[in-house]
């Protein structure tokens, strides 16, 4: 099978996709694009999304193409074909399902207030009510999946784990510089996600699909500073 990832260098939800390749490790070809253009090439790669990520995929002995969007479909999708190679999911269906469950979670008791408190400029009622569920959110994951040692999936990455970092990183590294923002650390639970969070960022998937070396927080912290402006896309910070 070949597979092309479309992807964007700062983007968390492309990231979710990039790791579970490298974790899985089949090959694929990398296009970095512009998930914000509007040309008719990339309406119809995107399925009319205009979002990261996007896997196409074809089989060696077949001129047919399926194209994935979403980074939450991607990674099931992934972990379907690659079943035999480090499983994201585990076998039994209720703890699939369960699975499933806290990576709904993720995408919207966290992700959204991450993003939401990010770009509240200004000091009041959207910030704290951000930041707030923001904590509160991901102290509910690590309270609910507490017996996972050492990762979310167990004792290697799996759905959770791939979920999470991306944007666990942004918190550290963008609300800590431009909201002066850190997770509690006293507390079991926040020792839990603290050690879960120190394993993680230097797990050799998260390490490879950092772009920009060392200088990867800092390139992000520019970029992302439209959204703690206010100005950012509206598309991440939905409550659905």
């Amino acid at each position: 099978m070949s597979i092309k990832l479309y992807s964007a260098w700062y983007c968390p939800f492309a990231q979710r996709a990039w790791m579970a390749l490298l974790l899985k490790q089949v090959d694929f070809e990398y296009i970095e694009v512009d998930p914000y253009q509007e040309s008719d090439w990339w309406q119809k790669i995107s399925r009319g999304h205009n979002l990261v990520p996007v896997l196409v995929t074809r089989d060696d002995d077949s001129t047919k193409e399926a194209t994935i969007v979403d980074s939450s479909r991607v990674l099931e999708y992934l972990d379907e074909c690659y079943s035999d190679i480090l499983p994201f999911l585990p076998d039994n269906l209720e703890q699939r399902a369960e699975a499933r469950y806290w990576m709904d979670h993720i995408n919207q008791a966290i992700v959204p207030y991450l993003y939401r408190f990010l770009e509240a400029q200004e000091p009041g009622d959207y910030r704290d009510e951000s930041r707030v569920a923001l904590t509160a959110g991901v102290k509910t994951l690590f309270e609910a999946n507490a017996y996972a040692h050492p990762y979310l999936g167990g004792e290697r990455p799996g759905l959770l784990d791939l979920s999470l970092i991306p944007f666990a990183y942004r918190i550290d590294a963008l609300l800590g510089h431009y909201r002066g923002f850190a997770l509690p650390a006293e507390g079991e639970v926040w020792q839990r996600y603290q050690a879960w969070y120190d394993l993680m960022s230097v797990h050799p998937v998260f390490i490879g699909s950092k772009t920009h070396g060392e200088d990867y927080s800092q390139r992000l912290i520019e970029h992302y500073l439209p959204y703690s402006l206010g100005e950012g896309q509206k598309d991440v910070t939905n409550l659905d």
